[in-house]
């Protein structure tokens, strides 16, 4: 039975990545690198650490991990204070709909805990979440499935009981691998993410409603219920 949805953040509630990647052009100006879109978009869905260790050995920066995360916290508060969280088409109405049909709510994100708190009442949208879970409050980050179990067990739900919502693949493959219902939101500016183990795609969240979310996990038990009755 479906009790719990659990949102990733960038991408899905924020339209955050384009942000992220002026913040690290920016950051590298000092060293006059620079880095196509393209390639960012590997990153997508993986935590900073991630990100920023790979660019320091990309371009070998006489920089610590810290010093660089710090750098960027910067640029992104500039981005952010100058021109404002961007969101995502639907987001609020969807929520307020998913919240009165009586599901809890969880953000289990990558970004760092204060960053999905400053981005959530930013766009006023903090009121619909019961928990709010950072990937850096964990061992392993997506594709591995511990902020959506960190999630579920925040929210007293059993994993079977919750389905995500996702716009990268490493977030699908972190859902499939908590043992989640996965819906994939297909964000152009998220690059060309492979989502196809999502057991539905939207383009518009407009579309996504209880009664929508509910069809998509019926969707996910009948497929599960089926290779079960398989093996």
């Amino acid at each position: 039975m479906l009790k719990s949805i659990i949102f990733d953040m960038d991408g899905v509630l924020v339209n955050s990545e384009p942000v992220h990647y002026k913040a690290y052009l920016m950051a590298l100006e000092p060293w006059g690198k620079t880095f196509p879109y393209e390639e960012y978009k590997n990153y997508i869905g993986t935590v900073n650490a991630v990100i920023l260790d790979g660019l320091i050995e990309k371009f070998s920066l006489p920089i610590t991990r810290e010093e660089f995360n710090e750098i960027m916290k910067e640029k992104k508060e500039y981005l952010y204070e100058r021109d404002g969280y961007p969101g995502v088409d639907g987001v609020p109405k969807m929520l307020a709909d998913l919240k009165g049909a009586g599901y809890s709510l969880a953000v289990a994100s990558s970004s760092p805990h204060e960053n999905i708190i400053k981005a959530t009442k930013a766009l006023g949208i903090d009121r619909y979440f019961d928990v709010l879970v950072s990937g850096e409050s964990v061992e392993h980050p997506k594709p591995a499935p511990d902020v959506f179990l960190k999630a579920a067990k925040a929210l007293g739900t059993e994993p079977k009981d919750c389905l995500v919502v996702e716009d990268s693949c490493h977030g699908v493959h972190g859902a499939k691998n908590a043992g989640m219902a996965c819906l994939g939101f297909v964000n152009p500016d998220s690059g060309s993410q492979d989502l196809s183990f999502a057991d539905r795609l939207t383009k518009s969240f407009r579309q996504v409603d209880a009664v929508f979310v509910e069809a998509v996990y019926q969707e996910w038990e009948r497929k599960k219920n089926y290779k079960a009755s398989r093996s």
